[in-house]
């Protein structure tokens, strides 16, 4: 098979299932309830944004003149110049990998007791954390905004129910959910 064709083919399989699921997605019963929107939306709009990226790595693989053309992708998931890639193997970091999946079973073992909103703000800080950042002042600003983005769109535009906690806990998911406006 022809290199520049076997590299189409992740994304054209991609593609076909995406397309297929598309059409599922148009054939959802359910009936609509005033302006909200219906159980369709989000996997049309997820499925649209797969589509859109996949045909446009499509044509990003054939414009390329050869097959020696450096692929893009490549160069962004390794921002080091060629010289150093092949210079040392990556160093491997086991133990911030274990802490990791520990932090997310945490997350997801305290959701209903502290809540979303600070479950979120501590799992982002102590993620970020274990990644050694070190700026302890950038670490709680993206925290706290993450947090707030996140529960700004599963609340306000997916209209997804959260777990607001616990008492006392329950005081400050129902204090931002009163700062958003949700009722």
């Amino acid at each position: 098979m022809n290199p520049r064709y076997r590299a189409l083919v992740p994304y054209v399989l991609i593609l076909g299932a995406a397309a297929f699921l598309t059409w599922n997605a148009l054939h959802f019963g359910f009936t609509p309830r005033g302006d909200r929107p219906g159980p369709d939306v989000w996997p049309r709009a997820i499925l649209a944004l797969i589509v859109i990226s996949c045909v446009v790595r499509i044509v990003g693989v054939l414009r390329r003149r050869t097959l020696s053309d450096p692929d893009p992708l490549e160069d962004v998931l390794d921002p080091r110049p060629e010289r150093e890639r092949d210079a040392a193997p990556p160093r491997r970091y086991p133990r911030l990998l274990i802490t990791g999946i520990a932090l997310t079973i945490a997350y997801v073992a305290l959701l209903g007791t502290l809540g979303f909103f600070l479950d979120t703000v501590l799992y982002i800080a102590l993620l970020i954390r274990t990644g050694r950042y070190r700026r302890w002042p950038v670490i709680v600003a993206v925290a706290l905004s993450g947090a707030f983005v996140f529960m700004f769109v599963f609340m306000r535009v997916v209209y997804l129910s959260l777990p607001i906690g616990s008492p006392p806990f329950s005081a400050v998911s129902l204090a931002m959910m009163q700062l958003m406006g949700i009722r």
